[in-house]
């Protein structure tokens, strides 16, 4: 091993990736950086992707209490070193949640918490009335990210719309659950798509949740502007993570 590749391993780094509501870990699954100095392991929802079979979960506590369970027996968390969470959207608060579990419990061991496209809980879920599937494909069509020919298929909505609706239960139920008193003091960076159904403004509250906010970075898109930015995220992470980078890019 040559003095790059043994500097490169003392560097490493582990990155938790957490989907958005309706979607798997196989958001995640094309994502890698330069020389492996960081590890990407995406983690999926009950009742989502590879774990289909499984129930799906109510409540935003019992979906981090199962996958912080994950990530410290499957992946072995408590073994590893420079730790990072990376939450799209739904996920964003998912990471977040796990941050501050770990935090209480005095496992300071999260080094950044990428928020991507969510506003802070300070903000109310929209209702999608799933009850209603003409006006839940009209509102996720508006958000992206799923294939407008998909959501005209009987078989494809039987599947979807079940997880569909109990992920965004889950987001509503989260925002009548008690709030949490003190700041998360992790450091943080926010990632926001230009044509964003999330604001500026929203994405930037997060600064009363969190400690230290490093950065904000909007990017050309929509609400899935890392499909067509992938590399520019992947590239900003890594800048953070390996320089602790900070500032503002838009």
């Amino acid at each position: 091993m040559d003095r790059k590749r043994r500097g490169m391993e003392g560097l490493k780094k582990t990155l938790f990736c957490f989907p958005y509501a309706g979607g798997s870990a196989s958001f995640y699954r094309e994502w890698k950086f330069d020389d492996d100095v960081i590890e990407v392991i995406p983690l999926e929802y009950p009742g989502h992707g590879s774990k289909y079979s499984e129930p799906l979960c109510e409540h935003m506590t019992d979906l981090t209490d199962i996958l912080l369970k994950e990530m410290e027996t499957k992946h072995q968390m408590n073994s590893l070193k420079n730790i990072s969470l990376f939450g799209h959207s739904m996920g964003a608060i998912v990471a977040y949640e796990i941050a501050a579990k770990l935090e209480e419990r005095d496992d300071n061991i999260i080094e950044h918490l990428f928020i991507s496209s969510k506003s802070s809980p300070k903000y109310k879920v929209d209702q999608i009335d799933c009850s209603n599937t003409k006006h839940l494909k009209q509102s996720l069509e508006k958000i992206g990210g799923t294939n407008k020919e998909l959501l005209e298929t009987e078989d494809f909505m039987n599947i979807f719309l079940p997880i569909i609706q109990s992920d965004l239960n889950v987001l509503a139920n989260y925002h009548h659950e008690k709030k949490r008193e003190k700041k998360v003091g992790n450091k943080a960076v926010l990632l926001l798509g230009s044509n964003d159904t999330v604001t500026k403004e929203s994405i930037e509250s997060w600064n009363e949740y969190i400690e230290h906010i490093e950065g904000l970075h909007i990017l050309k898109g929509d609400h899935f502007y890392i499909k067509q930015n992938q590399d520019i995220v992947l590239k900003i992470i890594q800048e953070y993570e390996l320089n602790s980078r900070c500032g503002v890019l838009i």
